[in-house]
């Protein structure tokens, strides 16, 4: 940037932009397992390598200090094109960054997230921050997989910029962000504090002026100042419901501009004018920002001309730059039908790497698209076979038996109200569990009105909109009593 070089990683799906700030010396390659667990929760996270590591140059003499780097993450997040306030993470010396991104970019930023960051001062001496950071190094209380990530990127850092990394040891020890945090107090910046119950790098009382500071109690989690690192799963567990209704109102807020997008798309089509407006107007959230415009904008022209009473319509599109296939499927609503629809895949051994779902209750209409893992390798005739069967689903279901049991999964009701609720549905992928899971809401009177589900390294999380008030007990009650 700015003529110089810069690192960073990306990924994720297109959701809730994330900016994960990494700890003195480290890097995104460390952080990867806990960057994964918020990707699987749906957010597009940048993982920048702040300046002097990773192989991002050092700021400019005079912009060597907290400012510095913060205004380099500003110019970050316009390089690479993010257009919308972000989630801000950042631990250790990242999270004295992001305080001090906040507070001179407060447009940039909808939520900050510190996790054991400096900033409150603590007092000691370098010698004494430098020593309890390389206690962290060593594998007293932590995996060996662990500390060979930390070493691989200390030690690349060392051997790369040894001179830029003390610079930043120094701006870490001597940081002082009292005064920026009390500012983000007085504007209302919402600040989600974290600590550990060990952490030998950042002392309690450091931790308990930021919390003084940027007025909140903060937490205290298990574990030392690299805990994240070191646990990752308790890191996802400790943030995942906080991020869960991150993602959930940026799919609220989003969808508005998502629907114009889609719209845009869909003009000198065969869908009317009039129709695709009434639609998006009244399409769920979840589904909007499932999937990029240009494929929402393909699944909706299925749907015209209008269906007949009976009639299913079913279209294969190759996913580009992989062997996945992504099959959308139109047809007559009606409750059952994704339970139905999904059985049919699953019969037919088909795994579903994604699934996005939605329903219109007044125009009777269910839109369905499903991404199958290796459906190049499907033969016409095995295309032709599955959408006879997709057609006779429709006329006269299928029959219970031929869906497998859910086994066990965790239920979560994230929030219900205006007579829907958002539930979440957790558990070990596997051919057949999304349309178990829907047969159980079918079982239990509960209408679907849109879903969202992704299945990678052997787990599956659904997202679902249900119509009506429902309780996260009921409905894990209904789908244990069909377990395995």
């Amino acid at each position: 940037m700015e003529g110089r070089p810069a690192s960073y990683g990306v990924g994720g799906p297109a959701g809730l932009s994330v900016v994960f700030l990494h700890g003195w010396g480290l890097g995104s390659h460390t952080y990867k397992r806990a960057i994964n667990r918020l990707m699987a929760r749906g957010c597009r996270v940048y993982a920048p390598a702040l300046p002097s590591f990773g192989g991002t140059a050092d700021l400019p003499g005079e912009q060597m200090n907290i400012s510095g780097y913060a205004d380099w993450v500003a110019s970050f997040m316009d390089s690479v094109g993010i257009d919308e306030p972000v989630l801000l993470i950042g631990h250790s010396f990242g999270g004295g960054v992001a305080v001090t991104v906040a507070d001179r970019h407060p447009d940039r930023v909808s939520y900050l997230v510190l996790l054991n960051a400096v900033g409150g001062l603590s007092g000691r001496p370098p010698w004494a921050w430098v020593t309890a950071f390389g206690r962290e190094m060593w594998p007293a209380r932590h995996v060996v997989e662990l500390v060979e990530a930390v070493r691989q990127d200390v030690m690349a850092n060392v051997v790369r910029n040894p001179l830029g990394m003390m610079r930043a040891a120094r701006l870490a020890q001597q940081a002082d962000l009292r005064e920026e945090l009390t500012s983000l107090r007085n504007s209302g910046m919402p600040v989600l504090v974290l600590t550990s119950e060990h952490d030998a790098v950042i002392p309690r009382g450091a931790f308990d002026a930021l919390c003084t500071a940027v007025g909140t109690a903060g937490q205290v989690v298990y574990g030392g100042h690299s805990w994240l690192l070191a646990d990752p799963d308790s890191f996802d567990e400790v943030l995942g419901a906080f991020v869960d209704l991150q993602v959930a109102e940026h799919r609220t807020t989003r969808a508005p501009g998502r629907a114009a997008e889609v719209r845009k798309l869909l003009r000198g089509t065969q869908v009317p004018v009039h129709a695709a407006r009434s639609m998006l107007r009244g399409a769920s959230p979840l589904w909007l920002m499932s999937e990029p415009p240009e494929v929402l904008a393909a699944d909706v022209a299925l749907c015209f001309p209008k269906l007949a009473p009976e009639e299913v319509r079913a279209a294969a599109r190759p996913v580009e730059g992989s062997k996945a296939v992504r099959l959308t499927i139109a047809a007559v609503d009606r409750r059952g039908l994704l339970a139905d629809s999904t059985a049919v895949l699953a019969a037919n051994g088909i795994s579903i790497r994604r699934a996005a779902a939605t329903s219109w209750r007044r125009r009777h209409l269910a839109l369905q698209s499903f991404v199958i893992d290796n459906g190049a390798q499907l033969d016409e005739a095995e295309w032709q076979s599955l959408g006879e069967e997709l057609r006779k689903m429709v006329e006269v279901g299928v029959p219970p038996t031929t869906v497998n049991p859910v086994g066990r999964v965790d239920v979560e009701v994230q929030g219900s109200g205006a007579g829907r609720s958002l539930i979440e549905v957790k558990g070990p992928d596997r051919v057949g569990l999304l349309s178990a899971v829907s047969r159980c809401f079918a079982e239990l009177g509960a209408d679907i009105e849109s879903v969202h589900g992704r299945a990678a390294k052997g787990l599956a999380h659904a997202t679902f909109v249900v119509i009506g008030d429902w309780d996260a007990e009921t409905i894990a009650q209904r789908l244990l009593a069909t377990a395995a």
